[in-house]
């Protein structure tokens, strides 16, 4: 049967009341789209946002928008009828027509989203099957695209993901879950404030058969009894906003385990170090990755507990026997010392000291630093004093309690899609810039070097750069922050 299409520009008008009287007027589907490009921050939870300039278009059968119906339908608009414009159209499935440009997309090295009408023939992908739909969350923003990387980065460079338990803060459609449990989680808790996430979730869970290890929580305190109850959260993931992200700090870190990590996405570059200042206090956050303005956190608790620091009682002593305990106690205090002598190497005041003695008896160490702690934060590239070169700033921060050795600074060049072209290490001397603390062998605990260097300018095949923190390490290659270790 034929089909018209009228078509609406809100201009003030109320959207929902507009549908509801399209749909009451007989329309067989209704969208919405952007007559001027603006962009709309990702919604929160449960919340719908249109765009400051938006068109509707409802889908009629021809015979049921006559003159009159249309004036009539105007009237319950509450506009005047020479803003709705008609025009005949094709007819089709226009609930399933706008699903043709949603295409396969690709998260890291094997995660894939696959709409439910595509195929995809990519060997060793792993793929989670969703469409579209009223919950929030397709991969298509960029902050779900950074959580979705940083899952696929997980699955292979051992943090916690593979046999994990995961928790999905703030759901939308699951898509985060979904896609934690096909990379190999055994479990994942999900927890959202909208009913239609709950129920999204669930949909895409048995769509990906996936069901069976998949909690749905309507309640917060449901979750963190859950979660308490399977032992803490290897990893959890909160894809909301900056400001629920803040408030959520206890809640969050509470639902960790020790050593888990916690992925918080949906705020913006800018908003990223407010964020990583309101976690200090209970664990240190780091900026894993950015994409066009929106950041992502990665933080590990951990992995000492309050348990671990309560010393075991003391066992009676049998009468005349203290000077034996006395010589086991030192003894296992030696071997305790010995076993943890990497961590303490790091340590300012006792550090040279166990040092200097383990390389006296033919074991020289390598203290236990913690290379995730540094922080980098790319400031872009400009042009050089000298033809054909670059100057790249960033900022390098020591998040650690401790002071720590000053780091390699590696330089990845990409092409443009994203794949690694070259690679350089910088050594401190190299990277700090004229009246720096080159010469200083550590960097203090918060300690800041604001990095620059000039390099030569690679060429119209690479399109972008990514900066990591290194360590050097005697036995094998080195040690970096925010990406596996070569």
């Amino acid at each position: 049967m034929p089909q018209v299409a009228l078509t609406l520009d809100l201009d003030g008008l109320d959207a929902e009341a507009v549908e509801a009287a399209c749909f009451a007027a007989g329309a067989l589907a209704v969208t919405y789209t952007d007559r001027r490009d603006d962009a709309i921050l990702e919604p929160a939870p449960g919340e719908v946002r249109l765009w400051p300039a938006t068109r509707l278009q409802a889908i009629f059968e021809a015979d049921a928008l006559p003159p009159t119906q249309l004036v009539l339908l105007a009237a319950d608009i509450g506009c005047d009828v020479g803003r709705l414009e008609v025009r005949a159209v094709e007819e089709r499935a226009w609930e399933r027509e706008w699903l043709r440009d949603f295409k396969p997309m690709r998260f890291g090295e094997r995660l894939w989203i696959r709409p439910s009408h595509a195929t995809l023939d990519e060997p060793g992908a792993v793929v989670v099957e969703l469409d579209p739909g009223l919950a929030f969350g397709t991969g298509t923003h960029p902050t779900t695209r950074l959580c979705l990387e940083s899952l696929d980065a997980a699955s292979s460079d051992g943090t916690g993901l593979i046999g994990g338990v995961v928790v999905d803060y703030g759901c939308g459609s699951g898509v985060l879950a979904v896609a934690a449990l096909k990379l190999g989680a055994a479990q994942a808790h999900v927890f959202d404030i909208d009913p239609q996430a709950l129920t999204a979730t669930r949909d895409n869970a048995g769509r990906n058969e996936v069901s069976d290890r998949l909690q749905v929580h309507g309640s917060q305190e449901a979750l963190t009894a859950a979660v308490t109850a399977a032992g803490g959260a290897d990893i959890v993931l909160a894809n909301i906003l900056a400001g629920p992200l803040q408030e959520l700090a206890p809640q969050l870190c509470a639902l960790l385990k020790p050593g888990g990590t916690l992925v918080l996405a949906g705020l913006l570059d800018e908003q990223a170090e407010e964020l990583i200042e309101a976690y200090a206090p209970r664990l240190s956050l780091r900026a894993w990755r950015s994409l066009e303005g929106w950041t992502c956190l990665l933080g590990r608790s951990s992995a000492v507990t309050a348990a671990d620091l309560v010393p075991p009682p003391p066992a009676a002593a049998p009468r005349g026997s203290g000077p034996t305990v006395a010589v086991l106690g030192l003894l296992l205090a030696g071997q305790v010392a010995w076993q943890e002598r990497a961590a303490l190497a790091t340590l300012p005041i006792v550090g040279p000291a166990v040092a200097g003695s383990a390389a006296a008896v033919g074991h020289p160490l390598q203290p236990d630093w913690d290379p995730r702690a540094y922080e980098v934060v790319q400031r872009g590239a400009g042009e050089d004093d000298a033809p054909g070169f670059l100057t790249v700033r960033a900022t390098l921060r020591n998040t650690a309690p401790r002071p720590q050795p000053m780091p390699l600074l590696r330089v990845v060049l990409l092409d443009a899609q994203g794949r690694p072209v070259a690679r350089r290490d910088l050594a401190p001397a190299e990277y700090a810039p004229t009246g720096a603390p080159t010469g200083a062998a550590t960097m203090a605990a918060g300690g800041r070097v604001e990095a620059e260097f000039s390099a030569q300018d690679p060429g119209p095949n690479v399109v972008g750069f990514e900066l990591d923190a290194c360590l050097p390490r005697a036995d094998r290659a080195p040690v970096c922050a925010h990406g596996p270790t070569p």
